[in-house]
C-alpha cells in the first residue's frame, strides 16, 4: 500500500500524487481506482499523452520509451466498493486509524502527511504468514516484501500513553496520536 495526500479531489492535484508515488515507486503497470471525477479526469489525460506520443510520427527515442511506460487503467463498476476488495479494505483500515487517532484535531500538511506514512508503514508491516515451518521463527511475509523485498523498518518510539497530551510538544503530540 501507498498512500499520497493530495490537496483536492482535482484531476491536476491526483496527477501531482501520481508523479510522487511514481517518483518513489516507478511507473505502475496497472491502476484500479474507483470512477470518481478526478481519477478519470486522469486517465484522460494520460491517455491523450500515450495516443500521442504513439502516433507513427513520434519517433525520437524519448518519445518511444515513454510510449513503452504505459499505464493500464481498470476502473471498478460505480458506486460498487466491493469490487475493490483488498485494496478497499485497506483504505477502510486507514480511514478508521485516522478518524479514531486525529479525531476534530487540525493537523499541519507536514503532520498528516508523516502520520499518513507511519500508518502506511503500520499496514504493510502487517503479518500475512509465516515466512517458515518452524514454530521457532518468528517473521512473516508481511506487504512489505513484496513492496520493498524485505521487512519496513522504522524510528523507534517512545511510549507517550501516560502523558497527559497537553504537556507534550508539538512533534510528541502527533507521534502521540500515531
Amino acid at each position: 500500500m501507498h498512500l499520497e495526500v493530495a490537496g483536492d479531489l482535482s484531476t491536476a492535484s491526483f496527477l501531482s500524487a501520481l508523479r510522487r508515488f511514481i517518483g518513489y515507486r516507478g511507473i505502475p503497470s496497472e491502476m484500479h481506482s474507483d470512477n470518481a471525477k478526478n481519477f478519470s479526469g486522469a486517465r484522460n489525460e494520460l491517455k491523450a499523452l500515450y495516443d500521442m506520443l504513439n502516433k507513427p510520427l513520434s519517433y525520437s527515442v524519448i518519445s518511444k520509451e515513454l510510449s513503452q511506460q504505459g499505464i493500464k487503467w481498470q476502473f471498478i463498476p460505480p458506486r460498487a466498493p466491493n469490487f475493490g476488495g483488498l485494496w478497499e479494505a485497506a483504505v477502510r483500515s486507514v480511514k478508521t486509524a485516522l478518524k479514531k487517532v486525529v479525531g476534530l484535531h487540525k493537523l499541519s500538511y507536514e503532520d498528516f502527511t508523516t502520520l499518513l506514512v507511519q500508518i502506511t508503514v503500520t499496514l504493510n508491516s502487517r503479518p500475512l504468514s509465516p515466512l517458515s515451518d518452524d514454530p521457532t521463527e518468528f517473521e512473516a511475509l508481511t506487504p512489505a516484501h513484496f513492496l520493498i523485498g524485505s521487512v519496513m523498518k522504522a524510528l523507534p518510539e517512545s511510549n507517550l500513553t501516560n502523558i497527559p497530551t497537553n504537556r507534550l510538544d508539538h512533534y510528541k503530540q502527533t507521534q502521540h496520536m500515531f
